[in-house]
């Protein structure tokens, strides 16, 4: 395959993608679940064929909650995610041998990990980004990246949170502030990585989504 030129030094970041989001009994379940694992899937695949580096970030505590935030609730002296078999990367998503993982213990990739430097060896200007929470580790992140100048393509139906109206916001806030970036479904991001036509929300100006209760759901669908 040969890659189009918006996608030369591009890595793949998949946030969080761990039995405690994606499972129904899991600490922090998601509201999107079938269509997360369908389109980060999709995604990932679709990323695999063009050859491009993927880097998984996963949340993983110390089971005697010694890492853990120093104000978050623990039970027993044991946090009550990120730990063990609720912290793995979820079957049907898991790394393959070529991957790489990066435990945090934030919600950012960045802080305090070594994904900076990976970005770095890896030559990155452009980031594909999608995940778990929305609203927190898959949006920290991104404004990191965002942060340290690179150019960010966002799978906006491979991410998922709570609820629908929480996910919207998320992509909402990031897309008013996502300069030189973009919004894509899973869909047209495998049609986008093959070179073929494809539909993508671009950056234009910042602030561009001034959403409301009445019409978050227009703009959301407008991404």
């Amino acid at each position: 395959m040969t890659l189009p030129d918006q996608f030369k030094r591009t890595v793949v970041i998949a946030v969080d993608l761990q039995n405690d989001c994606i499972e129904p009994d899991g600490a922090w379940p998601i509201y999107n679940r079938e269509e997360l694992l369908r389109s980060a899937k999709t995604a990932l695949d679709a990323c695999r064929a063009a050859g491009l580096p993927i880097v998984y970030t996963q949340n993983w505590y110390d089971p005697r909650g010694v890492d853990a935030l120093c104000h978050e609730a623990l039970d027993g002296g044991r946090p009550s995610h990120s730990v063990g078999q609720a912290a793995e990367i979820h079957v049907d998503l898991k790394p393959e041998s070529s991957d790489i993982l990066v435990r945090k213990q934030r919600p950012s990739a960045f802080y305090n990990t070594n994904l900076e430097i990976l970005l770095r060896r890896l030559n990155a200007d452009h980031l594909i980004m999608f995940g778990a929470w929305s609203e927190v580790c898959l949006e920290t992140t991104v404004w990191d990246a965002i942060s340290r100048d690179y150019r960010i393509t966002i799978v906006k139906d491979a991410c998922g949170t709570a609820t629908e109206l929480m996910h919207m916001t998320a992509m909402l806030d990031l897309a008013n502030w996502l300069y030189a970036g973009s919004v894509i479904t899973a869909d047209n991001l495998k049609r986008a990585l093959e070179g073929m036509p494809h539909k993508a929300w671009r950056f234009d100006r910042p602030a561009a989504f001034a959403y409301t209760l009445e019409n978050v759901k227009s703009l959301y669908n407008s991404l």
